[in-house]
């Protein structure tokens, strides 16, 4: 079985990386770490199965909105 949940996780993590280090501003890049905090502590809020759900999720329009962030900035992504 794929760990799609793990591997979405990473690739979130490895975009976040890559888009506060193209993040211009503080404010910017207190935006990324401050997101990246609030979706690790989503599931001691909400707990079950629908915190991890939403936990999951939530990296994926994380990966999302950095990838966008990363290409409107015209940094290459390999």
């Amino acid at each position: 079985m794929i760990p799609y949940g793990a591997i979405g996780i990473g690739v979130g993590i490895i975009l976040g990386v890559l888009a506060f280090v193209e993040a211009g501003s503080a404010g910017g890049r207190t935006l990324i770490a401050a997101l990246v905090v609030a979706i690790f502590l989503l599931p001691v809020v909400w707990r079950g199965p629908g915190g991890q759900i939403a936990r999951l999720v939530a990296w994926a329009v994380f990966g999302i909105g950095c990838y966008v962030f990363i290409k409107l900035r015209g940094a290459p992504v390999r």
